[in-house]
């Protein structure tokens, strides 16, 4: 338990109770770097790699890789500075880049996890790591931000509106901290809310149009890739290649060009993507149109690929 504050009121010091984390932490970490570790091997085997098929499949799984060591060390962070803090009226829970807030007032009471059975946890969930939510028999539906090894662990806050489970050493500090608030009463009345900080806090997060078309787009920049990559060894030296949009202008050249033009549009929707994610944090509309945008895109380009291959 951690106190820091210069109030003058020590009843209303801050006061910061920490989960154990060292196992968690841990755990997250090797399994981060194994799949880093894995990631680079085929990222070396994908730039070894001849114009073939396999080395498509090399390069997506060495993203799928990156992506998940990506989300271990997020998650990982989580674990890293989680906290819970009595802070004024409230109790807050830090996770990550996530800030729970639960108002003192609207906590009925504190259950020990030791008087309940285990819950099946939905969510992150390895040793030391439990963030999701269960339905926890006695108390219902309950948000677990723990980092628990056994029940006796587990503390659950009761809410009137929510129920949430963590985890701590010093429950009885936390329950002598929530009474000496409680009696002091409430500063000032607001609703419990969980807000994200960060990059978490772009509202690109929170659209499912926007996450689907930005989906979309990268489902066709890998249907795409792949597909040329699939028939490309077959395909004779020199290929014709048509621009509808030009008229039907048909150029005719080497087959690396066709390479060429796959790898543009690739990096024209990832620049798409990552303007639209700007523009949709001022303006919804605009980020909207820039994703839509790179998925047709590479539509037209998958289009256009095919067009090429049939034609060859």
């Amino acid at each position: 338990m951690v106190h820091a504050s210069t109030s003058a009121n020590s009843q209303l010091a801050q006061v910061v109770f920490r989960p154990p984390r060292s196992t968690g932490v841990a755990i997250g970490l090797a399994i981060a770097v194994g799949t880093l570790a894995f990631a680079l091997v085929a990222l070396r085997t994908a730039a070894n790699g001849g114009t073939e098929f396999k080395t498509f499949l090399a390069w997506l799984t060495a993203a799928l890789l990156l992506v998940v060591a990506a989300a271990f060390v997020n998650w990982t962070h989580g674990i890293a500075t989680m906290a819970y803090v009595i802070d004024g009226d409230a109790l807050v829970i830090r996770w990550g880049f996530r800030r729970v807030e639960i108002p003192i007032d609207t906590i009925l009471r504190l259950v020990p996890g030791r008087t309940l059975d285990p819950a099946h946890i939905r969510g992150i969930n390895w040793p030391g790591c439990h963030i999701g939510h269960a339905e926890v028999k006695r108390i219902g539906y309950t948000l677990f931000y723990s980092t628990h090894r056994m029940q006796s662990d587990l503390v659950i806050v009761h809410t009137t509106q929510e129920s949430y489970a963590l985890s701590l050493v010093d429950q009885a500090g936390l329950a002598e901290e929530i009474q000496s608030r409680t009696v002091l009463g409430s500063l000032e009345s607001h609703p419990q809310r969980s807000a994200a900080s960060g990059i978490a806090a772009l509202p690109f997060w929170r659209d499912g149009h926007a996450i689907s078309a930005t989906l979309l787009a990268v489902f066709g920049a890998v249907l795409t890739c792949g597909f040329v990559m699939y028939r490309y060894p077959g395909l004779p030296e020199i290929i014709e290649l048509t621009f509808p949009a030009s008229g039907g202008l048909a150029v005719v050249g080497e087959k690396s060009e066709l390479l060429k033009i796959v790898y543009l549009g690739a990096a024209i929707s990832a620049v798409n993507i990552a303007v639209g994610v700007a523009l949709h944090a001022r303006e919804r509309a605009a980020g909207l149109w820039a994703f839509a945008s790179a998925a047709l895109l590479q539509g037209v380009l998958f289009a256009a690929a095919v067009a090429a291959i049939e034609r060859a």
